[in-house]
Order: structure tokens, then C-alpha cells, then sequence
């Protein structure tokens, strides 16, 4: 039995207790988690995961919490979405991966942090995507040639990347292209190289005159 003298300090270290337990509870969150994630609000985010909302629920345009952190760059909310479930090969309105949109966007911390946690690298086919996409980052093309992407691999066309950077008059793609090493007198499976492909485009196009130059400069024969 206690002594009458030791209850006052009995009953204040239970009340501390149940005091101290009770703020081991989260808040509820007060915004929306898609816009939590594209205003950067880490204590919201935190919030929305303690209170299990699904990390993997898609906004109307088809982007997942964890493409709009990849697009942005947000290295630590992505990871704090990845470790708690966000999924790594969800895909956005446009097919997308958050690997893809992260070297899409040049956020290549982001897509280091993405690798480190499981996402699947396959180095070319990201390549090809960028440069349909008419991305010219540099970081983003050493990301994915340090992983084992070839400037001149032809894709299942015969078309290798430059080959379709200058088909869809991706000019600063071109010139990253030409820069990292890419053949600039590389055969198509038609038989076209880069300069003869350009030389085929509408000569009023957009970047035609500008492609042609930086193909010529560089030495490419038709």
C-alpha cells in the first residue's frame, strides 16, 4: 500500500503519462494530400500517412503523389512516400514511371533516391523516352549512360536516338546528342543518316535550318 504522503506524486506521474500518450497521436491532415505534395508540406504529408490515406490514389490528370514529388524534385518527400508504400512503377495520364519523370525533369537526386529504393532501371528505354520528349539535360543523359544506355543502339525501327531527336526537330536534344558522342553518320534501317533525314524535313519547319547546321558543323555527310 502506498504511503498517504507518496499519492500526490503517484497521481500527477499517471496524469503525465496519459498526457504524454496522447500526443503520440497525429493530427488529422487539413490539405489535400495531392496539394501537400506540390506545395512541399512534409508535416502534412506525414500526417496523411499516419492517418493511412492511400498513397497511391491518382489526381484527375493521372499523377500519383510520388510523380508530382519526382517531377518537382522533392528528394525527402519522395522517399517518405516510397518507404511508406507509394508505388515505384505506377504510371502517370502519359504512361510515365516517377524514374522516367524524374530524369524527364533532370531531378536526378530524386532518381538516384528511386534506384536506391528498387525502382527498375531500364537505361534505354528511358533514353528513347527523353528524347521523344526533346529533353536535353545533361545530368539526365550521364545519369542513364553511367546505367548502361548506347547512343546508338537503333530502336525496333532502326532508328537510333539521334534519328529520332532530329525526325521530331529536338534541336538542344540534337546538340546534347552530337556532344555526348552519338554517330552523327549512323544509317537509319532506311538507310538515312542523321543530316539526310534533315535534309528531308520541311525546310520551313521548326529548328529544320538550326538541326542541319548543327549536323554539318559537326561533320555529318547526307
Amino acid at each position: 500500500m502506498h504511503h498517504p504522503s507518496a499519492l500526490p506524486a503517484l497521481i500527477l506521474a499517471l496524469l503525465t503519462t496519459l498526457l504524454l500518450g496522447g500526443c503520440d497521436e497525429s493530427a488529422h491532415p487539413t490539405v489535400d494530400l495531392s496539394r501537400a505534395v506540390r506545395v512541399g508540406d512534409l508535416d502534412q504529408i506525414k500526417r496523411h500517412i499516419y492517418w493511412k490515406t492511400d498513397l497511391n490514389q491518382a489526381d484527375p490528370d493521372g499523377n500519383h503523389p510520388l510523380h508530382v514529388a519526382a517531377r518537382a524534385g522533392q528528394v525527402g518527400i519522395a522517399r517518405e512516400l516510397v518507404q511508406h508504400g507509394a508505388s515505384l512503377v505506377a504510371v502517370d495520364g502519359a504512361g510515365r514511371t516517377p524514374l522516367e519523370l524524374a530524369l524527364i525533369n533532370g531531378r536526378t537526386q530524386v532518381a538516384a533516391m528511386l534506384v536506391k529504393e528498387g525502382a527498375a532501371v531500364d537505361a534505354q528505354a528511358i533514353l528513347l523516352a527523353l528524347v521523344r520528349a526533346g529533353v536535353a539535360d545533361r545530368d539526365s543523359f550521364a545519369f542513364l549512360l553511367r546505367r548502361g544506355a548506347d547512343l546508338n543502339r537503333p530502336d525496333a525501327h532502326g532508328a537510333a536516338p539521334l534519328h529520332l531527336a532530329v525526325g521530331l526537330g529536338h534541336l538542344e536534344t540534337v546538340k546534347r546528342l552530337i556532344a555526348r558522342g552519338a554517330d552523327i553518320n549512323q544509317p537509319d534501317g532506311s538507310g538515312r543518316t542523321p543530316l539526310a533525314l534533315a535534309l528531308g524535313l520541311d525546310p520551313k519547319g521548326k529548328n529544320t535550318a538550326a538541326i542541319r547546321q548543327a549536323l554539318q558543323q559537326s561533320g555529318a555527310r547526307p
